[in-house]
């Protein structure tokens, strides 16, 4: 594991496409220097000590196509400017302090297959645009504080869908159970 280390070096880095810096004990702020690398497809800075915000410096990586931030300390909103990562197919900000409404920037990402926003301090409706993502499979945001009515949430192409441990109300929509790719439904503790 790297202990502390000046992530400063990685800036002339520019051709690099994969860094994961995974399950070390980085501490501070994401550096907005990761903006830089902009050939990029894949970020792992999952599994560290980083707080604060989530920089937009990040909007400069839009080869990316998968961004794990998971189980650190960010907090703050989710950046608008995270909507500029068009090619974005894998999203993990899961296990953070992060607050607020799910914003609309998600809505651009027609290439999101996997969405994992759980155990943060989300509030607000699950906006429906989630469920209207064509090639959305998996959808996990347990674990917040989102309220929503159950029986306006449809998706016919979710295979695993967690929204257990919110405040969500109404009534199960028959319709779920004809959704032929869901293989595992958990809306528990609402």
């Amino acid at each position: 594991n790297i202990i502390k280390s000046d992530l400063s070096l990685l800036d002339n880095l520019t051709q690099l496409t994969f860094l994961d810096l995974s399950s070390n004990n980085f501490s501070g702020q994401i550096p907005s220097s990761l903006g830089n690398l902009t050939q990029l497809t894949s970020l792992d800075l999952s599994s560290n000590n980083f707080s604060g915000q989530i920089p937009s410096s990040l909007e400069n990586l839009v080869q990316l196509r998968s961004l794990y931030l998971n189980s650190n300390k960010l907090m703050g909103q989710v950046p608008d400017s995270l909507g500029s990562l068009i090619n974005l197919s894998y999203l993990n900000l899961s296990n953070n302090q992060l607050v607020g409404p799910i914003h609309s920037q998600l809505n651009i990402f027609s290439n999101l297959k996997y969405i994992y926003l759980s155990n943060n301090l989300f509030n607000g409706t699950i906006p429906s645009f989630l469920f209207a993502l064509p090639s959305l499979q998996y959808l996990d945001l347990h674990n917040n504080n989102l309220i929503s009515n159950i029986s306006e949430l449809q998706h016919n192409s979710l295979r695993y869908l967690d929204l257990s441990n919110n405040h969500l109300h109404g009534s199960i929509p028959s319709s779920i159970f004809k959704q032929e790719n869901l293989t595992t439904l958990i809306l528990a503790s609402n």
